[in-house]
């Protein structure tokens, strides 16, 4: 097949100096995938027969940078451009099922090729064409993803490689080849000796992916290796969850909160698995409101505001409709009071009506020169005050606030 994938000019110029000092190179990996799909590449990766020392001596007049010169990694800049250049090489053992213990190199873009885990993966390119030794460019035709050779070997190489193919199949919308997905179902214990990070990593990009509740579906026993809590679940429970979360805009945290909704330890799971803090705190905070009751009245949003701001607010609508259009679906007066809600929401805000203690008239200054004492008592008074705001008991305006204090003061 005639393949002409357009290089930015550090890449050309990249390989066009190991050409020059008579070193093979091409670009290799997930960037000719992306590029034969018609994707932007967001890394540019670079194979080449130089040696780690031959490829720094090479680029003596830019910076380079010792990026892991165990495994043959060299990375250069180039215009601000950063390419990991790496020698082609062949893959010692696996003691940890997870990187090699030592690699050899070699002179043999085949052997190279031959130990990547996916035939869509191990593809290269350089001026002179495609090297395309295992169908990888059919496999990206017929949208598949398979392992190069044997499966068994390729997972325990590298158990990471199971959740790998997981995600490229949610993110592509690519089927999984059926003996790499029997393995997949049989290695997947593999996955204990991965760290947390690592497994977080493939997990998050799985979830966010357009194809992501069809392969959460088949590989639920997969996905139960470290998240052990979905194991109660059953396949109608795990099939409400996945379509509520189909439900909501492509966000994690939304779709977190749906698959961690009525899971017990949530935090611990979330922080076990090495989420970040702001991740962990919103989820918790909307598996912790989902279930409360949202009132289609204007004083009870204005409240919801106050107690969780807009942005939460606004994501526990939509988790709280994911909810009832998948687990309760006959419940239209509910969905009808949310819809509401949210409009009264969005004109509160729009409107900027007062809601939060940022938004009042007055603020402790005020009080302070108005004769109040500092203290807790402060903040008390100020919560009264933005009650009443609320409930539209006092205008919003400074003067009248203050003339309130006044009074307050008898």
């Amino acid at each position: 097949m005639n393949i002409e994938i357009n290089m930015p000019c550090e890449v050309e110029k990249a390989l066009n100096i190991l050409n020059s000092n008579g070193f093979e190179a091409y670009i290799v990996g997930g960037c000719v995938r992306d590029a034969i799909l018609g994707a932007v590449p967001s890394d540019w990766d670079i194979t080449t027969s130089a040696k780690p020392d031959e490829i720094i001596n090479c680029f003596k007049d830019y910076r380079t940078i010792e990026t892991g010169l165990k495994h043959g990694t060299v990375t250069v800049v180039i215009n601000h451009m950063h390419m990991e250049i790496t020698t082609y090489r062949i893959d010692g053992k696996y003691s940890d099922n997870r990187r090699p213990d030592t690699v050899l190199y070699t002179d043999k873009i085949s052997m190279d090729l031959k130990r990547r885990d996916f035939t869509v993966n191990a593809l290269a390119y350089n001026c002179d064409g495609i090297v395309d030794l295992f169908g990888g460019i059919n496999d990206i035709e017929k949208k598949t993803i398979k392992c190069v050779g044997d499966p068994d070997e390729r997972f325990n190489e590298d158990g990471l490689r199971i959740l790998r193919a997981l995600r490229f199949a949610s993110v592509l919308c690519f089927n999984i080849e059926e003996n790499t997905s029997k393995r997949i179902h049989e290695n997947k214990n593999l996955l204990n000796n991965i760290s947390c990070e690592r497994i977080n990593s493939e997990f998050c990009k799985l979830v966010l992916g357009k194809n992501f509740n069809k392969i959460m579906l088949e590989y639920k026993d997969v996905i139960e290796v470290f998240i052990p809590s979905i194991k109660k679940l059953n396949k109608e429970d795990w099939k409400q969850k996945i379509n509520s979360m189909a439900m909501v805009p492509n966000d994690l945290i939304l779709k977190f909160t749906l698959l961690f909704y009525k899971i017990d330890d949530i935090e611990n799971i979330l922080t076990r698995l090495k989420n970040d803090n702001v991740t962990i705190k919103n989820v918790r905070l909307l598996t912790l409101n989902i279930d409360e009751e949202v009132l289609p009245t204007p004083i009870n949003v204005k409240r919801w505001l106050n107690k969780i701001g807009y942005d939460n607010l606004n994501q526990l609508f939509n988790v709280k409709k994911a909810v009832v259009k998948s687990f309760d679906k006959s419940n239209e007066t509910e969905l009808e009071n949310l819809e509401k809600a949210e409009l009264l929401m969005n004109e509160a805000v729009k409107q900027r009506q007062c809601f939060s203690l940022k938004t009042l008239a007055i603020n402790g200054k005020d009080l302070l020169e108005a004769g109040i004492a500092e203290g807790e008592q402060l903040g008390e008074i100020l919560d009264e005050i933005l009650d009443k705001v609320i409930e539209g008991k006092l205008e919003n305006q400074k003067s009248v606030l203050m003339d309130y204090i006044k009074f307050y003061r008898k």
